[in-house]
């Protein structure tokens, strides 16, 4: 059985339109994809047991951090210099829930750091996430 060129030529027109159609919803899902995405780096940095100790400082930027171990750790954000500064977010580490800082640009202007404190010297496993392309 043979088709005619009349039966032919819709059977192509609708197979080209079909593969545009899967281009382009390919093409627009990829480049949209890249705005609003948040990156999340897993970091391992060595505490020694004591006061506070600076995990990452951000000037005029939006970033968050997750926490989860160790037990009885304390984290906080302290935002400004010296004198006027100002501790926020404290919190207590227990491992079993994820604890979260985040730090917006508008308070990061003046500076803002993500400090922990341990009770033992090891070392503390966590997320730095950024958001943005």
């Amino acid at each position: 059985m043979t088709m005619n060129i009349a039966t032919r030529r819709p059977v192509r027109l609708v197979m080209f339109l079909a593969a545009a159609a899967t281009a382009s919803i390919l093409f627009l899902s990829a480049m949209g994809a890249a705005d609003a995405r948040a990156d999340a780096v897993e970091r391992t940095n060595f505490v020694s047991a004591g006061g506070f100790r600076t995990l990452a400082t951000l000037w005029n930027t939006t970033a968050s951090a997750q926490f989860r171990c160790p037990p009885g750790a304390e984290i906080r954000v302290r935002y400004g210099i010296g004198w006027f500064s100002k501790n926020r977010q404290q919190q207590t580490l227990d491992c079993n829930t994820d604890k979260r800082l985040s730090i917006g640009s508008a308070w990061s202007k003046f500076g803002a750091r993500m400090q922990i404190k341990v009770p033992a010297s090891g070392n503390v496993t966590w997320s730095y996430i950024t958001e943005g392309p």
